[in-house]
């Protein structure tokens, strides 16, 4: 399988370019999967700290109708999140995989909700429930961990052992001035035994809050395959479903699984 990871701007101004951008190199790249930032159909919603319930309808709406267009146009399957109301009536923030007009898998939730500025996430939307077991698309074992999920290696560590080859993490995240997302993906990658991919927005926020790029993409041995840049703000790479099987039983994954079976996690 071979998936593409992508700097995007969601503001619909930028958006008829880029996607002519992104479709173009998604053809040449022969890529069967586009991982999007998380809700990558409206500008970030959590800039602002009072929540707006008509931005938040628009949001779902733009995302229920916008992914079909935007697949048929991009040419392949496109991952991501988007903002949905659960079967509780309650807001959340739903990890998607979205092929030929349906959603193909949406069973995880985004539980780990910062609240600080630039991101005032609870206030707009709910902890949900994170997916429990990877999901079988095209033969390879498929996991979720959105944004500040990246770093929850409880979740990471459960998907994994219960099978994932790959873990697909859609983010928002700023310009901090280092590559601190692009090592968190990497260090995730090494504990966890899975390919880890994550893709960001990129472009200029409220108040001179920028969304920083950097998608990444790192191997089962925390090998770095791909980041993007201004300069190259797409790139695809293949997985491999024997190298990220094989890596579950090598160092350092079989001796911290076994010490979990102990503490009677597994």
């Amino acid at each position: 399988m071979r998936v593409t990871i992508a700097d995007w701007d969601p503001r619909p101004e930028a958006r008829a370019g880029q996607v002519a951008a992104l479709a173009a190199h998604a053809a040449a790249e022969q890529s069967d999967l586009v991982l999007l930032p998380e809700m990558p159909l409206s500008p970030w919603l959590a800039a602002c700290p009072e929540r707006d319930a008509a931005l938040w309808e628009q949001s779902v709406r733009d995302h229920e109708s916008g992914l079909d267009e935007l697949g048929s146009r991009v040419g392949t399957a496109l991952a991501g999140s988007r903002p949905v109301l659960n079967p509780d009536d309650r807001p959340v923030n739903r990890a998607f995989l979205w092929q030929d007009g349906r959603i193909a898998a949406g069973s995880h939730e985004k539980a780990a909700l910062p609240e600080e500025e630039g991101y005032w996430e609870s206030r707009w939307y709910d902890a949900g429930e994170q997916q429990a077991v990877p999901f079988d698309w095209n033969g390879v074992r498929i996991g979720f961990a959105i944004c500040t999920e990246l770093w929850d290696w409880t979740h990471a560590g459960r998907l994994s052992r219960a099978g994932a080859d790959v873990l697909l993490v859609p983010r928002a995240t700023p310009d901090l001035g280092s590559d601190v997302w692009v090592a968190g993906a990497r260090a995730l990658a090494v504990r966890t035994g899975c390919y880890v991919l994550s893709s960001n927005f990129a472009y200029s926020g409220a108040a001179g809050f920028d969304f920083e790029g950097l998608s990444v993409a790192a191997d089962p041995d925390g090998g770095l395959l791909a980041v993007t840049s201004k300069e190259r703000p797409y790139a695809t790479v293949s997985i491999s479903v024997s190298a990220a099987r094989e890596a579950k039983v090598a160092y350092p994954r079989y001796i911290l699984d076994k010490m979990k079976e102990k503490e009677g996690v597994l």
